[in-house]
């Protein structure tokens, strides 16, 4: 089964129908869907790319497997610039009647607990979305690509008047220089 791809449409989805008949659901879903990932990924991703295969288990319960993908930009916290950065997600989740019926499931899998027949697709991939958004723009922080090196340079030992022995021995060198400064000016 195709998912509907319209900005119009409402994105709503019967899981249990879709898995007693083992179909498939794919289609862009506009991120404006996602509550939550729309906040985190504002203005710089426009879409989620989504592939969700239904079936179900050894008992009868309704699982979902598939994937979850956008393109968005991250902030970079060392150069301050937007990177472009893919979020992708495995999706494997029960999708479950009660809360008892998770309770009872075996700790560790995914759940999404729905009491209505149709559920948005946002509610069943949103969350695998925001555990998976980088927390970096630079895939590698501190090889940032676009840092500027040498921006803070700790002043040398010389300046402030102590030996290079006594100031590797103490990470505090620095507040002691600066209160012997501001004894001596106050005296």
């Amino acid at each position: 089964m195709r998912g509907a791809m319209g900005i119009g449409r409402s994105f709503l989805l019967d899981p249990r129908a879709l898995a007693r008949s083992g179909k498939s659901w794919a289609g862009i879903v506009p991120v404006g869907r996602f509550d939550r990932l729309t906040r985190l990924a504002g203005a710089r991703a426009t879409a989620v790319d989504v592939r969700l295969d239904f079936g179900l288990d050894d008992q009868g319960r309704c699982r979902a497997r598939g994937s979850a993908r956008l393109r968005t930009g991250v902030p970079c916290q060392r150069c301050a610039r937007t990177v472009g950065r893919a979020v992708e997600a495995d999706i494997d989740l029960f999708v479950l009647a009660s809360e008892a019926e998770a309770r009872a499931l075996t700790p560790g899998h995914d759940t999404c607990v729905v009491t209505d027949p149709r559920v948005p697709i946002a509610e069943l991939i949103e969350d695998d979305l925001l555990l998976n958004f980088p927390e970096h723009g630079c895939e590698d922080r501190d090889a940032c690509p676009h840092a500027r090196l040498g921006a803070y340079r700790a002043p040398s030992p010389e300046c402030a008047g102590e030996s290079s022995d006594a100031r590797r021995d103490s990470p505090f060198a620095v507040l002691q220089g600066l209160a012997a400064t501001q004894d001596s000016g106050a005296g």
